[in-house]
């Protein structure tokens, strides 16, 4: 099966709760949601200090000041729309059975969406096309948020992408549209190894359009199962103690 799109949500939670939050998150939130009809993958990211520092972002992001140091992307084989209601039935009856255990007043949705998967783009060292690129494997994403003209939409899905696909250390790019409001796009480049110095990497080679809206430029790393060695790192950051 192909993939038709994402669902993404970015996320905080209080920083007193990181560890419990994400152990949560892989062993009781993640698995029904992969287990349902039209999922095909949930991959889950953070933004470190470190990575907060490069993000640039509009004045009025969601994701400004600090906020949304964790991302939950579920890949689908169905129309983005169908999943959305599905997971929307789920939670609710995932609450109605004592399975939404996290503290609801310690986490927060900052942004996100269902996305239509427009484009993808493969980096020219591997042997694969297209349809491959939302499979491969990486360490870690940098996500492109913009708006603007059909032509700068474009841009972005041909120039810019097959620019930074070609860049050591990127392994393709998908070119996403938010479902509902069309003239807003998402990039998500998929890297291995560093992400915040692939990040700057890709800033210097393939520049943003000079008339873009510009909404969000974040680097994310892959978060391994149960693995989370930049909780004290974020914990003792200066990134918002709560999600209020």
């Amino acid at each position: 099966m192909e993939a038709t799109g994402m669902i993404c949500a970015i996320l905080d939670c209080d920083l007193d709760s990181v560890e419990e939050f994400n152990r949560w998150y892989d062993l009781e939130h993640l698995p029904p949601n992969i287990s349902m009809q039209g999922v095909m993958i949930g991959r889950r990211y953070v933004a470190t200090p470190a990575l907060h520092a490069l993000r640039i972002t509009a004045p009025t992001s969601p994701l400004a000041g600090g906020r949304g140091t964790f991302v939950t992307a579920y890949t689908l084989c169905e129309p983005p729309a169908d999943t959305v209601a599905r997971m929307a039935e789920l939670r609710e009856v995932l609450y109605a059975d004592n399975r939404m255990r996290f503290p609801a007043d310690k986490k927060v949705v900052r942004d996100g969406g269902a996305l239509r998967l427009v484009t993808a783009v493969p980096t020219p060292d591997l042997p694969i096309v297209d349809i491959d690129v939302p499979f491969l494997g990486h360490t870690g994403i940098v996500m492109v948020r913009r708006s603007g003209t059909a032509e700068v939409a474009r841009w972005y899905r041909e120039d810019w992408a097959t620019r930074v696909a070609g860049l050591d250390g990127v392994h393709g790019v998908m070119n996403l549209a938010f479902v509902g409001s069309e003239n807003e796009e998402l990039s998500i480049v998929l890297v291995e190894g560093d992400v915040g110095a692939h990040t700057q990497a890709i800033r210097s080679a393939a520049p943003h359009h000079p008339e873009v809206s510009l909404i969000v430029d974040a680097p994310f790393e892959a978060i391994a199962p149960l693995d989370y060695p930049w909780v004290q790192e974020i914990v003792a950051s200066d990134l918002p103690r709560t999600i209020g």
